[in-house]
């Protein structure tokens, strides 16, 4: 894993879930679909936080089609418009893929973790709501870190495995059919990215998902090679880690 993505984490987890979901489409059988999701989180005046989806839609037409010479009546006299009251929200979208059958039935969820999912307040809030809610509903959930900004997610048994193992990225998947267990793939540093095992139905065969080309595929079209590497991504490493960094770095001639 390229730590440096982080700079610019909005492009790489778009292009990202575009790849996955791509490569996902292609195994799955031929019943599922694999579909890309989005909504707008805003966080307004007094810290709420609201998600939303559009339920109506104003478009220009590509032509006027009122039928030339149709009487028109003159418009009622309006009053002034009040004028509003103007706050400013931040706003950030979140975005992840859902594998459903021909029904619409949801099977699996794929949720590919940014900062803001990992920041303490309302964005985490938000999140571990949403996964709850994915869980309760009788879904697979496939939850993909590759961000080491923030506090985990995960649960704490989970992040023993991932400190026993001196991770500092990595998946943790919730089988449906199998609450009480959790799969973890701890992923280090210096590490491949691993081929995971994303659940379906219970009579289907997992569905493999290998990281590392979506990784590099995202580094070459991104064109991250013209990040600046001179700095320390935040947080920084370990000292160790920071050496390994440092010495990749300055034999690709990024330093």
């Amino acid at each position: 894993m390229n730590p440096f993505f982080e700079r610019r984490w909005r492009d790489a987890h778009t292009r990202l879930i575009t790849y996955l979901h791509d490569a996902l489409q292609e195994r799955l059988p031929a019943d599922l679909v694999a579909c890309a999701e989005e909504e707008s989180v805003t966080i307004g005046f007094g810290g709420g936080t609201t998600a939303y989806r559009p339920d109506l839609q104003i478009q220009e037409p590509w032509t006027l089609k009122e039928p030339a010479g149709t009487a028109v009546a003159a418009p009622p006299t309006l009053r002034a418009a009040t004028e509003p009251i103007r706050v400013f929200v931040e706003e950030e979208t979140e975005r992840w893929i859902e594998i459903r059958d021909l029904g619409g039935r949801l099977i699996t969820v794929i949720e590919l973790l940014s900062p803001s999912n990992k920041r303490g307040g309302v964005d985490r809030d938000h999140y571990l709501a949403k996964r709850r809610s994915f869980r309760s509903g009788g879904a697979n959930v496939v939850e993909i870190d590759l961000v080491r900004q923030g506090a985990s997610v995960f649960p704490d048994v989970v992040g023993e495995v991932m400190r026993r193992a001196s991770a500092c990225y990595g998946v943790c998947v919730f089988r449906a059919a199998l609450p009480a267990a959790l799969e973890v793939y701890p992923i280090g540093l210096r590490e491949r990215l691993p081929v995971i095992r994303v659940p379906l139905r219970p009579s289907d065969a997992d569905v493999p998902a290998d990281l590392q080309p979506l990784i590099d595929q995202c580094h070459e079209r991104g064109r991250y090679h013209v990040l600046d590497y001179r700095a320390d991504p935040d947080p920084p490493f370990a000292p160790e880690a920071a050496a390994w960094v440092d010495q990749v770095l300055r034999e690709g001639g990024l330093r």
